[in-house]
């Protein structure tokens, strides 16, 4: 049966919440239409929108929902929260970028799979996360991450300002965090979607997580290894950050192309 084209509506309108409303404009116009954009700087959604289609609207969070029949989340944490409500509350499907919101929240994707809710999460800034998730199936005994970033992308951290930890003049590089996945989401809540993109893959709770500094970057480098009865696995990925937004990693935007591109691929469009 043909279905109408989807109406999708995009929340967050910075580089990821940009880099998507291009694709889906350009990319799949024949099954999609990006018919509204929401953020609490309504003067991006309008500069966004202007750029795109005079024919989207610019909405409120709460109006966004109501209005379209898939959500894009590209805010931040403490927004993601509100709109993941919103969004099962009204029974709308919606693409989670904040993921660690899922994480301090995880009754989420429970109460997502009880209503019947697609809740769509891409890899983000990592790859390989089909083999973390084939693991999990088996019998692991130990996950590591190492995020290392250049001092810039860690400086509005608070709990750098917290632990009174300069950046400014380093000459090499420093551990600045080390400890669990839940721990780096509460003190990192911009830096380390890769951690919460983990241990939901993985389902394993025992992950070390180390944050380092390292002035000789230019580049995020997120190292994980994965140790298990079946299979040891080595992933190293190196970053180059969005043209739009240098905080942003481009394979970040690509991972969540990349996702829609591949819901949208099974559905038949019709008039």
């Amino acid at each position: 049966m043909l279905k109408p084209a989807v109406k999708i509506g995009i929340i967050g309108c910075g580089a990821i919440g940009e880099g998507l409303a291009l694709f889906i404009h350009k990319e799949l116009a024949a099954k999609a239409i990006l018919t509204a954009l929401a953020d609490k700087n309504k003067k991006k959604a309008v500069a966004l929108g202007k750029k795109i289609s005079k024919e989207i609207q610019i909405r409120t969070s709460k109006e966004l929902v109501k209005e379209v029949d898939l959500i894009i989340e590209a805010a931040s944490q403490e927004a993601a929260k509100k709109i993941i409500q919103e969004a099962l509350a009204h029974k709308k499907d919606i693409v989670v970028l904040s993921v660690g919101a899922l994480i301090k929240n995880p009754e989420f994707l429970t109460h997502a799979a009880k209503r019947q809710i697609k809740l769509y999460i891409p890899s983000g800034a990592i790859s390989g996360i089909d083999g973390l998730a084939a693991l999990a199936k088996g019998n692991l005994k130990k996950i590591t991450l190492t995020t290392s970033k250049p001092p810039a992308g860690l400086k509005e951290s608070s709990y750098l300002k917290n632990k009174k930890i300069k950046l400014k003049y380093l000459k090499k590089p420093i551990t600045i965090f080390s400890g669990t996945v839940e721990e780096a989401i509460k003190k990192f809540p911009k830096n380390i979607n890769v951690a919460a993109t983990l241990l939901l893959a993985s389902r394993f709770n025992q992950i070390k997580v180390a944050i380092k500094a390292d002035p000789n970057l230019k580049k995020n480098v997120h190292k994980i290894e994965a140790i298990a009865e079946e299979a040891n696995l080595k992933i190293e990925i190196k970053n180059v950050c969005s043209k739009i937004n240098p905080k942003t990693s481009a394979l970040t935007i690509l991972s969540a192309q990349h996702l829609l591109e591949k819901i949208f691929s099974s559905i038949k469009v019709g008039t």
